[in-house]
């Protein structure tokens, strides 16, 4: 219980972790803040059985596209989460992928099936439900930071900045079709949650 009232005050206090500052450093603790988001939005997520992996193997956060993060998760390298090592697998954007061979494309996607969160960076825009229908049915938590991310399809997280605040809005009813049990603790912080009332969860 304590652990989990130690990650809710941190994604609080993320809330409001954006300085007002030029817009190179601005943008970095933008996506510092984001990549901490990322890592704690693991312990308030339920995976299918199926899908956690062995004690001995990674959670594995997936970034696809032009990445923003640059060396952002370093604070969270060689962390765990629910007892498991955190590892960040970056992924070419949609458009390299599909000039790729047939046999490295298929490669690609399959690895892409095995994260547990997928980023979908900004640079994949024009490919968010082509990106979503491939994941389908791989219990994937998926996350972006555009405008009308969720309402493309698929998506279940959006970040969203105001007011210099990082917000994010979910979509439980995608999560949910997915196979994924969103907590109540995280719903509880988000500016807007789409398909499903707040219930309590424990």
């Amino acid at each position: 219980m304590k652990i989990k009232i130690y990650i809710l005050m941190f994604l609080i206090l993320a809330l409001f972790a954006v300085p007002k500052a030029q817009a190179g450093s601005a943008t970095a603790r933008e996506y510092q803040v984001k990549a901490a988001f990322l890592y704690n939005f693991i312990m308030f997520i339920d995976w299918p059985d199926g899908k956690m992996p062995a004690a001995n193997e990674p959670i594995i956060i997936g970034i696809i596209g032009k990445d923003p993060f640059e060396d952002a998760f370093d604070p969270v390298k060689d962390k765990q989460a629910k007892g498991r090592k955190v590892v960040v697998k970056k992924f070419k954007g949609f458009e390299e992928l599909k000039k790729s061979d047939e046999t490295e494309f298929n490669q690609q996607i399959e690895a892409v099936k095995k994260c547990h969160l997928l980023f979908i960076c900004l640079s994949e825009k024009k490919n968010v439900k082509e990106i979503t229908d491939l994941v389908k049915g791989s219990n994937i938590l998926i996350i972006g930071d555009m405008p009308k991310f969720l309402e493309a399809g698929g998506g279940m997280i959006n970040f969203v900045l105001e007011e210099q605040k990082i917000r994010f809005e979910v979509d439980a009813a995608a999560a949910k079709q997915a196979g994924l049990k969103i907590r109540s603790q995280l719903l509880r912080l988000a500016t807007r949650v789409i398909g499903m009332e707040r219930e309590a969860k424990d």
